[in-house]
């Protein structure tokens, strides 16, 4: 098992980095001003809204990262956590993919939000990253639609927003 510790604002702009990494895997195109917002809102929110789990890697910087925005949640008949967790950016440097890196990260994640009583945990995933996913107990929601809407960007089509 490697060695999985909590994220430091100090490893924003390696997050940010790995982050850049993955959407360009998407098909996204990060830019530099991108990663400067990036890295300052990581930075800033680490610690406070933002759980981040990573693990370090023998040549320098980091293999692996993922993170989990904390965010207020209105009650729900049947809930008990007023809080849910959204996963983003679990990511592996490519050199470090196949180790089952991204496993223990996302382990690492669900173990701080059952510690912190967060009982609905979201994410979006990649064709590549559904079968992690599922074996973690997350599945495909039937019972709604997801739709998004891009609000004051007139750059970005409708029907191209969901991968924002």
């Amino acid at each position: 098992m490697t060695a999985v510790r909590l994220a430091t604002s100090a490893d924003a702009a390696e997050i940010v980095h790995l982050g850049a990494l993955m959407y360009k895997a998407v098909g996204a195109k990060p830019t530099p001003t991108w990663a400067v917002d990036a890295t300052q809102t990581v930075r800033d929110r680490l610690g406070r809204d933002l759980i981040g789990m990573v693990i370090d890697a023998p040549e320098g910087g980091l293999a692996c990262c993922g993170l989990v925005n904390i965010a207020p949640r209105l009650p729900k008949p049947g809930a008990q956590a007023h809080f849910m967790g959204y996963v983003q950016w679990v990511s592996t440097a490519p050199q470090h993919q196949r180790k089952g890196y991204a496993r223990e990260v996302m382990d690492a994640l669900l173990r701080e939000t059952d510690t912190r009583g967060i009982e609905v945990v979201e994410l979006h995933a990649t064709p590549m990253g559904r079968h992690l996913y599922e074996n973690l107990g997350f599945y495909v929601k039937d019972d709604n639609i997801a739709m998004v809407t891009v609000r004051g960007r007139p750059d970005v089509p409708g029907a191209d927003a969901e991968g924002l």
